[in-house]
């Protein structure tokens, strides 16, 4: 999808933008029986005392964060419509209210149809240092962009509709400005590229259809892109991810992506993804209620996808692999049943318990073909793999764990750098003990206890021991997130690729 654009002008005076906004602080209320107090920050004017003083009055705006109102045809400063932008307390603001203000503006310009707006930026940065103000940029810039994407392939197509044309930054232009609105628009693209993968419908994303798209988009940015399909699976011996496909019509794919931009000599970091593009749970079929919501269960496929997009659009200088492993999970009459015991890649044998849980199958396969055939220095796996990582941590975070605290450290590092929440479960020893199988290596599904961290220790299973290996469980931040104003209430989120991209982008290797 074609995005907004950003100019940067150095004249304060009236563009041919039909709409200023104008940001707007909180001053705390000073006792119980006052109201907070809308405060400007930005360059005072006569004009900006008399705006001041008719919102005091009015009581109907008051700065909080994300508040956001419309004047529409009122004249100010040559401009005949005006957003008044609320930014919360300016003891509070950092970048993640910044972004979110960026996705407010969005969602009103789109509202009022207004087409291109002009920013007062001395007014709306005034809470930010001046050593932050590129990053206040390109986190503005995010918001707007990520809180602009629709998803409308399937819909009839309107008549006449509303165009983002972008935004004007007034009184700011720099080498320095341009690249930082450069990369937001390369980060939101990959954003919303993985979540256009997530929110196609299971007839129309399957995997083969899946696998045609990441390769159009590899080829289009030089990314080396490798399919398999099922003869080359079986000659692979890959008996876990035949397993779980072997109930449904549509043909597996394992996609292999080669973003080898670093040193020679450097060993890549290999990111796997999970990509059920249907997963009806197989035998252990799942309830009919909100079953159509499975069309997302290869977000973390869906994540890989848009990492490496970002990894190219940002040329970043970093050798990494990916492998996402895409195929349905359905219950055919070849399905595999509950008893069933399947052998991976590596000629571990594995007891089906439960072939609800499948994604850790097909991650198993496809994280024992990286270690083999590029022998990484690291490894990270996406996955929306456990409802009980939903019911531990509901939609506002991610559940990460792994063997290695200096990765799981550098995590949690980046994810406050994009705000994209994580929190660490443990996978402890004790674990171990309910995936014994009597008649198996090991099997893929415990008892309802510790449900995320089981998910994981069955992974770990399958990561050789001297591999610095981390797990992101997204299956309650991937889709429908009410949390933040820039990701849809109903759809995929597109969570973790900024981060994961801040993540390459800065990596060291583990010790």
């Amino acid at each position: 999808m074609n995005l907004p654009k950003f100019e940067f002008v150095t004249s304060i005076e009236a563009t041919k933008s039909p709409a200023l906004l104008l940001g707007w602080y909180q001053t705390p209320a000073q006792d119980k029986e006052s109201s907070p107090v809308p405060l400007y920050k930005g360059k005072r004017s006569k004009e900006i005392d008399d705006l001041a003083g008719k919102i005091k009055n009015a009581k109907s705006f008051l700065g909080k964060k994300n508040e956001i109102s419309f004047l529409r045809f009122f004249s100010f400063a040559g401009y005949s419509n005006v957003f008044l932008l609320g930014l919360g307390d300016p003891k509070k603001c950092n970048m993640e209210v910044i972004r979110q203000g960026g996705a407010a503006l969005c969602h009103v310009q789109k509202r009022e149809k207004i087409a291109k707006v002009a920013i007062q930026t001395d007014s709306v940065f005034a809470g930010v240092r001046p050593s932050e103000i590129n990053t206040a940029v390109q986190a503005f810039c995010e918001g707007y962009l990520l809180a602009g994407y629709e998803y409308k392939d399937l819909k009839k197509p309107e008549v006449n509709p509303f165009v983002h044309e972008g935004l004007v930054f007034l009184g700011m232009k720099s080498a320095a400005l341009i690249k930082a609105a450069e990369r937001a628009s390369a980060l939101a693209g990959a954003v919303n590229f993985a979540r256009s993968l997530g929110d196609r419908p299971g007839n129309v994303l399957t995997p083969t259809e899946f696998s045609r798209l990441v390769e159009k988009m590899s080829k289009e940015r030089g990314i080396k892109c490798t399919i398999l399909g099922r003869k080359e699976m079986e000659k692979e011996k890959m008996g876990l991810l035949l397993g779980v496909a072997q109930g449904s019509a549509e043909e597996p794919k394992l996609i292999i992506l080669e973003h080898m931009k670093g040193k020679k000599s450097e060993k890549p970091v290999a990111l796997v993804g999970k990509g059920l593009t249907f997963d009806s749970g197989g035998i252990s079929l799942k309830p009919a209620d909100r079953m159509e919501e499975m069309k997302y269960d290869m977000m973390g496929a869906a994540t890989v996808a848009g990492v490496f997009q970002a990894l190219a659009d940002l040329k970043i200088s970093r050798n990494v692999v990916g492998v996402i492993a895409a195929t349905e999970n359905m219950p055919g009459g070849r399905a595999q049943k509950p008893g069933d015991v399947q052998k991976s890649m590596s000629g571990k044998t594995v007891e089906i318990i439960n072939t609800d849980a499948e994604g850790r199958l097909i991650l198993a396969d496809a994280m024992e073909y990286v270690q083999k055939y590029f022998q990484p220095q690291a490894m990270a796996d996406f996955a929306t793999l456990t409802g009980a990582v939903v019911v531990a941590l509901g939609t506002v975070t991610t559940g990460i764990m792994g063997n290695s605290s200096a990765l799981i450290e550098d995590v949690k590092k980046f994810s406050k750098v994009t705000d994209e929440r994580v929190w660490e479960l443990p996978l402890y020893e004790e674990y171990e003990e309910d995936l014994k199988s009597a008649t198996a290596d090991i099997r893929n599904s415990g008892n309802r206890e510790a449900g995320s961290s089981k998910a994981g220790t069955f992974l770990k299973f399958f990561v050789n021991s001297n591999l610095p290996w981390v797990h992101f469980d997204i299956a309650g931040s991937a889709w429908h997130r009410k949390d933040i104003n820039y990701h849809p209430t109903k759809g995929a989120s597109g969570a973790m690729v900024r981060l994961v991209t801040h993540w390459m982008e800065n990596w060291r290797q583990p010790k």
